[in-house]
């Protein structure tokens, strides 16, 4: 299958960045956008708003019609926010391919409420004609730092390896290296999972502990992920991978983390609504949050870590119960 043109669905800082790096390899690139403010600024300037010193490549073709943007194309990777992508395959991409099969990227982390589905897997079920053909695309990579040609490695997951073969040498290139696997289900269960994990990281910050509290957190915090992907059908070994350990160490510590920001607003005392507002854009470990308790109850699985962020991002509760979680019980108020 040779591929020429590629639809990126989402033209907010990882979606641009990703059809910048795939414009300069040669590739025609549409890139949609629903937001028909950022799409107008984007057009008029030729530069994103939030990328500093980003000037828009010339393969890139911006697009607010969806009918436009995946017309005769050959690959379509989605950028979107995780809760929006059942109702965008059913409503908008469903009558559009008219059971076309095109392989498809996964970019957007997270996990459905209540179903547990993947996002591979709810693409899959929404257009069962791609059935093998979604793939996840995963790891330690902050957006910003890929558009400064930060070298980055990222995890490329799926169940065809023929497939996966083919899209790597796609995405693949300078600065981006992608590694290829074969653990579909633990990659985007480790990619959501660290997202919550990165809020509870914010959490230790916002009340002004340190590096000691969150590398203690963070090793906690790993078993507990290894327990819900291996109960999920994921491989054990996914959770010390680029899309377990390597993200939630990048999420977890740095400062422009936006689910690490989200985390810091609620451990200095912000409500949830509050905490969202000050961060401004998607910190997609929100989203994930309740799934992450429910699958840990479901299975009877010992989660004490994830069981505190769920407690102070769904119920309101004082963050000192992340420290009460790892054993701090002598600190804040009980």
């Amino acid at each position: 299958m040779k591929i020429n043109k590629i639809t990126v669905l989402g033209a907010g800082i990882w979606g641009s960045v990703i059809a910048q790096h795939l414009a300069k390899k040669g590739y025609n690139v549409a890139l949609w956008e629903y937001n028909e403010h950022l799409l107008n600024v984007l057009k008029t300037m030729g530069r994103h708003p939030n990328i500093p010193n980003f000037k828009l490549h010339d393969n890139i073709r911006l697009t607010g019609d969806v009918a436009e943007a995946v017309q005769d194309t050959d690959l379509i990777i989605f950028v979107i926010s995780s809760k929006a992508i059942r109702s965008f395959c059913r409503k908008q991409l469903k009558p559009l391919l008219n059971g076309r099969a095109v392989p498809v990227v996964s970019a957007s982390k997270g996990i459905e409420d209540k179903t547990f589905k993947t996002i591979c897997e709810l693409i899959e079920e929404e257009l069962p004609q791609l059935k093998d053909k979604a793939l996840a695309f995963s790891g330690p990579s902050f957006a910003l730092e890929v558009a400064q040609d930060v070298p980055t490695k990222i995890m490329l997951a799926g169940k065809d390896p023929a497939l996966v073969d083919e899209i790597r040498d796609v995405m693949s290139g300078d600065p981006i290296i992608v590694v290829p696997a074969s653990d579909r289900r633990g990659v985007e269960y480790g990619g959501g999972i660290k997202n919550v994990l990165a809020i509870g990281c914010g959490v230790i910050d916002g009340i002004g502990d340190g590096a000691n509290s969150k590398a203690a957190l963070i090793t906690q915090a790993m078993q507990e992920m290894n327990d819900i992907i291996v109960s999920q059908g994921g491989q054990p070994g996914t959770v010390y991978s680029l899309a377990g350990f390597g993200d939630a160490i990048l999420t977890g510590m740095s400062a422009i983390s936006r689910n690490r920001r989200l985390g810091e607003k609620l451990g200095s005392g912000l409500s949830l609504e509050e905490a969202k507002k000050e961060v401004g854009t998607i910190a997609e470990g929100v989203n994930s949050v309740q799934s992450v308790y429910d699958i840990a109850r479901k299975n009877n699985l010992k989660t004490p870590i994830l069981d505190a962020i769920w407690q102070i991002v769904c119920q309101g509760k004082k963050p000192w119960v992340l420290l009460h979680a790892m054993g701090f019980t002598n600190r804040g108020n009980k």
